[in-house]
């Protein structure tokens, strides 16, 4: 049967009609966490079947579409917020997905961190969630309450990243079981601190599932690093440049001096010293079991066969190794990676290394 093109327009805005109504109900119908107290950009969409117009022999597919979600909650007395990436590419909309949490670094925020990582690029690849928090402000900078850095009994960021992972998990199909942590800087500092303290929810899964750091270290407040217990085996991998400089965060761990960070309380592991600490909480052993070479300018060791891994990247300072994205005035910002043409790719190898050690 031949439609006229009055019939198709007709059949085209009915079929949007009936899913718009069907994911208004079921947006109404799904289970909550908790109150979200501002959600913009994009209203949180209803993860059925994908729709499809007919005529004849004829069938369209209307796929559903990438959003972006600006969500704020309220964590004790305070309002944080987060902004979650939801790709349109879900193979399967009855399965649940893994997520990247991705900590931005000191004075940053949730675009600049998205914008330089362009984790996005691998959610859509793989159908993964990607959520980018954004940090507390004190004296005009986000800082995170991070493993040693960067404030003194600041923001209760462990709840906040608890929350995060209890609402996607709720409100996006998320599998709990395949919880991804990154971060820079500052963020990477929060990673660890999240590996030195997460233990497990109430069924007695790990809260997080694996660790892929980039520019920090395990540090300490007052030198006490009893405080980082490892509670469980997770997987660590760790990037760094090796001339990040002393008013950053160097591999021979915190400067102290003139030109270095403010932080006259706080002490840093060295990166070997860091990678050591983790490893022997993993598997007992310090020794590198593998390494490789995955380019010119990059050298990667694994420790406890894979479940920790280094890569050092040669001339680079503190930058995300392949960063090649400006700022939004077509700037350089600070993850910007001079070199990334020849530097490996660390947003796509964090993801490899998430979907290696995954639990799918």
């Amino acid at each position: 049967m031949k439609l006229s093109r009055t019939g198709i327009i007709i059949a085209i805005t009915l079929a949007l009609s009936s899913k718009a109504s069907a994911s208004s109900k079921a947006a109404k119908n799904r289970p909550k966490l908790m109150k979200a107290s501002k959600i913009t950009k994009a209203s949180k969409r209803a993860y059925s079947s994908r729709s499809y117009i007919s005529w004849g022999s004829y069938s369209m597919s209307i796929p559903p579409q990438d959003t972006t979600h600006v969500i704020t909650i309220d964590i004790g007395q305070v309002s944080r917020t987060f902004t979650v990436f939801d790709p349109a590419s879900l193979p399967n909309t009855n399965k649940k997905r893994p997520v990247i949490i991705a900590f931005h670094g000191l004075g940053g925020d949730s675009e600049a961190m998205r914008r330089s990582t362009q984790f996005d690029r691998v959610a859509k690849q793989r159908g993964w969630l990607v959520v980018y928090p954004l940090g507390e402000i004190d004296k005009g900078l986000t800082y995170w309450n991070g493993q040693g850095c960067c404030k003194e009994d600041g923001a209760d960021d462990i709840s906040f990243a608890k929350t995060i992972i209890d609402y996607t998990v709720t409100n996006f199909q998320v599998d709990e079981d395949n919880v991804f942590i990154s971060g820079f800087s500052n963020g990477a500092f929060m990673g660890y601190k999240l590996l030195c303290e997460l233990g497990n929810r109430d069924n007695g899964k790990p809260w997080i599932t694996a660790i892929a750091v980039h520019s920090g270290l395990i540090g300490a407040w007052g030198s006490d690093f009893n405080s980082c217990s490892i509670p469980n085996k997770i997987p660590l991998l760790h990037f760094h440049g090796e001339l990040d400089p002393g008013y950053f965060v160097p591999i021979a761990g915190k400067c102290k001096g003139r030109f270095c960070l403010p932080f006259p309380n706080a002490e840093w592991k060295s990166l070997e010293d860091s990678i050591v600490f983790v490893a022997q909480k993993m598997c007992g052993s310090s020794d590198i079991t593998s390494s490789s070479n995955p380019s010119g300018t990059t050298t990667c060791n694994q420790l406890c066969y894979g479940g920790v891994e280094y890569c050092l990247v040669k001339d680079m300072g503190h930058h995300w190794s392949g960063s090649s994205t400006p700022d939004a005035d077509g700037n350089h910002p600070q993850m910007y990676d001079p070199a990334h043409a020849k530097n490996v790719d660390a947003t796509e190898y964090f993801a490899a290394f998430f979907d290696r050690v995954s639990t799918k």
